[in-house]
């Protein structure tokens, strides 16, 4: 993609994040499209305003019972984030008698349309809970459910088209975070001003806003930011890092690398270039999104520095109540769009063992 291609869909993405946020600060909001169906919905709310405990309860299961709900993540097996948040929707639509059921596409943009398409026109899922890894890939895609009468809950990476609900981290808000982090590190040490973020395949909503973040925060401090793709894929996050130590000669400061699973292979590869005296050891910090097991593990061992880690286990909670508010609040599908955010930190060694949102589990 060029420079122009690249700047459109970061205004574009960055507009729809700025979309979400009100002027007091709010973390999450409603937006009513303004269409009767909007205003009145489709005559099937599940609740009145008022309501007795037991026939509330009673009434939530009924209205959930038999509801299907279509999980199709980017990668799900193998993957912790993707099966975190499958375990906490499972659980969660087994206990109201819902129908859940996970499509994993395995990193196959077609494959991941293709299911979506196949469970529209068998009008097979009530919710589809979508994970978007191109910032219009999914954009036909939720008209079409849309229009067809399906709800539509994307997690974590927003989709040019709103669905009914969003909930994900911040990710431009955690960028600027622990670019502060790294920015303080270099400082600190005296290091050269100059980063290079590995991200996934740069026009991801992910990617872009993490490089804008990271570029709003270092560039205004005289840093220079050099950019490179990986896909999210380990060999081309490691090919990447390898490229940048040999060309920059020790003038390097930091690696940020958009999420944590990377992170720890770009570690391995500076540790290996502190073994055969390529860098000084400890000149070069790793910094990224998330922070997993696998990633704890490998900041006990020195690999990575440092994490903007946010509340996986929330996203996958928010994204079964989503789906709740969705049905039982009965609007209809497409008429109005919901942006919430879930919280996020920075962890290191030292407090690595005393943050709840860190290292999580698959199950």
């Amino acid at each position: 993609m060029n420079g122009n291609g690249t700047m459109k869909l970061t205004k574009k993405i960055l507009a729809l994040t700025l979309a979400a946020v009100t002027a007091t600060g709010v973390a999450s909001c409603s937006v009513d499209s303004g269409s009767p169906e909007a205003k009145s919905g489709n005559g099937n709310q599940a609740f009145g305003s008022t309501v007795e405990l037991m026939p509330a309860r009673q009434k939530a299961l009924d209205t959930m019972k038999g509801k299907k709900i279509a999980f199709v993540p980017i990668l799900f097996k193998g993957y912790q984030l993707t099966e975190n948040w499958g375990t906490t929707m499972q659980r969660t639509f087994d206990k109201l008698g819902a129908e859940f059921k996970v499509y994993d596409s395995n990193f196959s943009s077609d494959r991941m349309i293709s299911t979506i398409n196949d469970l529209i026109a068998r009008k097979a899922a009530d919710v589809l809970v979508l994970q978007n890894q191109d910032l219009g890939l999914l954009d036909n895609a939720i008209d079409r459910a849309q229009k067809a009468g399906i709800y539509t809950v994307v997690l974590n990476m927003m989709s040019a088209r709103l669905g009914d609900a969003f909930v994900g981290v911040d990710v431009y808000g955690a960028a600027q975070s622990i670019a502060k982090r790294a920015m303080s590190d270099c400082d600190g040490r005296n290091a050269p001003k100059t980063i290079s973020i590995i991200d996934g395949p740069g026009n991801d909503p992910a990617s872009i806003l993490w490089n804008q973040g990271i570029k709003d925060v270092v560039e205004p401090a005289g840093y220079k930011v050099l950019v490179a793709h990986s896909q999210f894929q380990n060999a081309q996050a490691q090919a990447a890092a390898e490229s940048v130590l040999q060309q920059q000669q020790g003038k390097l400061c930091g690696f940020m690398v958009t999420f944590d699973l990377n992170s720890i292979t770009v570690g391995q590869t500076v540790k290996a270039a502190e073994s055969r005296g390529q860098v000084q050891p400890g000149s070069v910090g790793v910094y990224t999104l998330d922070a997993d097991s696998n990633w704890c593990a490998a900041l006990k061992q020195g690999l990575v520095t440092a994490s903007a880690a946010y509340d996986v286990q929330g996203i996958g909670a928010a994204g079964a109540v989503a789906a709740q508010n969705l049905i039982m609040n009965g609007a209809q599908p497409g008429s109005t769009h919901s942006v919430a955010y879930v919280s996020d930190t920075i962890v290191d060694k030292t407090n690595i063992d005393k943050t709840t949102i860190a290292c999580y589990e698959s199950q």
